[in-house]
């Protein structure tokens, strides 16, 4: 987020922009976001990436939306050349989940989720010169927009859709609306846009390339909705069944609340709670992509002085199991003794480069193994000594 939002400090983000407005990040520096994603090569790089995966995209112009079997071959694979095609006739050709195709994309994405928490989505719009992909609409999540290559047109409407409308999923109507401001983004540019508020886009004279992540912040319903699973793993009483007839005897449908009470009493349970969030973690952890597996040329011949640190981002926990802890990241488990917390914890949290030797709780022989084994799982990498 730190360099996302530069020159902007990300606690001022957070407390003062984060959900109450918009904000445009206007650096002049077109190639800012090149080591993400290259804007002179965008378009080819993103549909290479892509191809193998044709539900992925999508034409749309002015709000409508292409027939997908215009732009697939026979097999229903995609076809890069009537994708193009597409583009050149003012479709706007968008890419989505991004983060599960492309490495660098995925890791900018989890790189927010461990530092907000909140999962994320990438998607990419290649659009046109002289071209609208969507009318103005809003979106039910955060999003930041990351233009990539050419220049867009943002209007931003002075009108938001509270959460409560979002969730009826009805057509939003937006005849009535004021008059927009309007925003210029320019390669290297960030737009943040607070969930529900109203919003179009345009190109003119050059083609557009922009990413848009979508920061999906957990609810009270979402939370609400993982502790009634995890209740439902171990308590009887949200597994009971209605009685028959029960919409339409009016005793019954009175019961019926005292019922619905003896739930939401142990939703009072913290312990309820807490499970709740640790379901949520579970969920966050198993999001993060697996790392490449680490060389095992690597973890030769390493010290206490060796340096290391985290391949990259990764929201990872320490948990117990059986006879001992684990640290769990990705998809990936990794077991140790108890007397290995510490340490575990210690490279959980890291957050920078440390040396083996800075492994709390262990002597130097077991400070060695556990980091041969974090960089040969690819949790760590091993740095140049300096």
């Amino acid at each position: 987020m730190t360099w996302l939002l530069a020159p902007l400090p990300v606690q001022t983000f957070l407390d003062d922009i984060w959900g109450s407005r918009p904000y445009h990040v206007n650096r002049g520096c077109a190639n800012y976001f090149d080591n993400v994603l290259r804007g002179s090569a965008a378009v080819e790089e993103l549909l290479t990436h892509v191809q193998p995966e044709p539900s992925a995209v999508r034409l749309v112009r002015g709000g409508e939306e292409k027939d997908p079997g215009s732009y697939r071959l026979a097999d229903g694979s995609l076809d890069p050349v009537r994708v193009r095609d597409g583009l050149a006739d003012g479709y706007t050709v968008i890419l989505n989940g991004l983060e599960r195709y492309m490495r660098t994309i995925g890791a900018l994405s989890h790189s927010i989720e461990v530092e907000l928490n909140f999962p994320t989505r990438v998607n990419a719009y290649l659009t046109p010169p002289h071209s609208t992909g969507f009318v103005a609409h809003f979106d039910p999540h955060d999003v930041l927009i990351l233009q990539i290559q050419g220049s867009k047109i943002w209007h931003i409407y002075d009108a938001e859709v509270p959460p409560h409308e979002m969730q009826r999923r009805e057509g939003f109507a937006g005849a009535d609306l004021a008059p927009p401001a309007d925003l210029h983004l320019t390669a290297g540019d960030v737009l943040y846009l607070p969930r529900g508020r109203v919003h179009g886009a345009e190109t003119h004279s050059e083609l557009s390339v922009h990413l848009t992540v979508g920061i999906h912040a957990p609810t009270v319903l979402t939370l609400l909705t993982h502790l009634l699973h995890s209740l439902s793993l171990r308590d009887e009483r949200v597994h009971d069944r209605l009685p028959p007839r029960h919409l339409d005897d009016p005793g019954l449908r009175a019961n019926l609340v005292d019922l619905v009470r003896a739930a939401v009493r142990t939703v009072e349970d913290s312990g309820a709670v807490a499970e709740a969030l640790s379901a949520m973690e579970d969920v966050l952890v198993r999001r993060g992509r697996c790392p490449p597996v680490g060389q095992i040329p690597c973890a030769v011949g390493i010290d206490g002085r060796t340096r290391v640190m985290k391949y990259q981002p990764l929201y990872s926990r320490v948990i117990p199991v059986a006879d001992g802890v684990a640290l769990q990241f990705a998809q990936l488990l990794i077991r140790v003794s108890r007397d290995h917390e510490a340490a575990m914890l210690f490279v959980s949290r890291a957050t920078g480069p440390f040396r083996v030797r800075d492994l709390p709780g262990l002597n130097p022989a077991q400070q060695t193994e556990l980091a041969r084994t974090l960089i040969t799982t690819g949790f760590l990498v091993r740095l140049p000594e300096s």
